[in-house]
């Protein structure tokens, strides 16, 4: 069984995708995407908020992520406009002192922080 302070969770968001153009802060149902998928981290019951970071480059999406009150890991501009390599995009991985990481998308608005707390009660 995995020790929950060996596991690092990350959201990544970036405001450069082609299809949908700054579709992370875009006005969804009275929210964004990002403050969608904030709530659901400071409501999570196993997600340490000192093993979450959400990595982000670009100010508006940073100044959400601070407002709730959550870690930021800095991404850098190549990062946030890379489509590969996977150690480029995923910049964190040897950077953060954690053996084991979970990504979790902040695309996807219907995702149930209770689908991620029993994901994560697996993983361990």
């Amino acid at each position: 069984m995995k020790n929950i302070d060996d596991i690092c969770f990350i959201v990544q968001a970036r405001l450069s995708s082609e299809r949908v153009p700054r579709k992370m802060i875009k006005p969804f149902a009275g929210s964004s995407l990002v403050d969608i998928i904030c709530k659901k981290i400071n409501n999570s019951s196993i997600i340490p908020k000192s093993n979450f970071y959400f990595s982000a480059y670009e100010e508006e999406i940073k100044s959400i992520v601070l407002s709730n009150n959550l870690q930021l890991f800095e991404r850098s501009k190549k990062s946030a406009f890379s489509e590969g390599p996977m150690q480029e995009v995923m910049e964190y991985h040897d950077k953060l002192n954690y053996k084991y990481s979970v990504v979790i998308s902040g695309c996807c608005p219907l995702l149930k922080i209770e689908t991620i707390d029993k994901f994560i009660k697996a993983y361990k």
